[in-house]
């Protein structure tokens, strides 16, 4: 007796089962909005690929309780110099006061901006936020070029034709005038010295004066001492022109 109550319990529950649709199981798919606003970023860059570590080419949403970012998204690395690249950066939240296209170190510290929306440009938008960079060679030398020998260096040396101690950091010289070339004022010591930031003039100037007499520790406030890590980090990393 008792099997025949199994078996008609089981004919029952197949029933059941039957009835309901076809009998399939089908996987809930739940998305899951990550919220605020989107940052959508387009360009052709050259030059992502040959950053030493630590350094990142990103997208990234800062506020003003902290110096670091609080969003950030890296620009891939892996694509041909040149190549358009178009990418989104959501859950912009209203805390976010300034999106910037910058370098970030591991501390995800801006180190370099080459283009901020500010705080009353991002309260005008309320959905997707735009940054067209155009054409961008954000490669590690050229960025050190762009960001701190074009704006700290070059009113003295060679913008106007003429350079202190007869060097020139303008674009397209500096490069070949420093790497491997003695000091002006010490020919015992190179200008910049591959792989050796600390043993390089450049880093003394900059960093000690003291044992230099070039009186150029003025150039970089507290706030831009980042500037010469950078500067530092390049020489370590081999001081490369382009990619390694």
């Amino acid at each position: 007796m008792k099997n025949y109550i199994l078996f008609f319990a089981a004919i029952w529950m197949t029933v059941c089962f039957c009835s309901c649709d076809d009998g399939r199981i089908y996987e809930q798919k739940v998305d899951i909005a990550r919220g605020g606003r989107t940052l959508k970023l387009t360009g052709r860059f050259s030059g992502l690929s040959n950053w030493a570590d630590g350094y990142s080419v990103v997208v990234a949403g800062f506020n003003d309780k902290s110096e670091y970012a609080v969003i950030t998204k890296s620009l891939p690395v892996n694509v041909a110099d040149g190549s358009e690249i178009v990418m989104t950066l959501g859950g912009i939240g209203d805390e976010v006061t300034a999106l910037k296209l910058c370098v970030v170190n591991r501390l995800r510290e801006c180190v370099v901006d080459f283009h901020t929306i500010e705080s009353e440009e991002l309260a005008a938008v309320t959905d997707t936020i735009m940054i067209n960079a155009g054409t961008l060679d954000v490669g590690m030398y050229s960025t050190i070029q762009s960001q701190v020998f074009d704006k700290k260096c070059t009113m003295c040396h060679g913008e106007t034709g003429s350079a202190s101690g007869n060097l020139f950091l303008t674009a397209g010289k500096s490069y070949d005038a420093m790497v491997n070339q003695p000091a002006h004022k010490n020919s015992d010591i190179l200008l910049v010295k591959p792989g050796k930031a600390e043993e390089s003039f450049l880093h003394l100037v900059l960093n000690r004066d003291g044992d230099t007499n070039m009186h150029h520790l003025d150039l970089f406030s507290e706030k831009e001492q980042l500037s010469l890590k950078l500067i530092d980090d390049w020489i370590n990393d081999g001081a490369f022109l382009n990619n390694k």
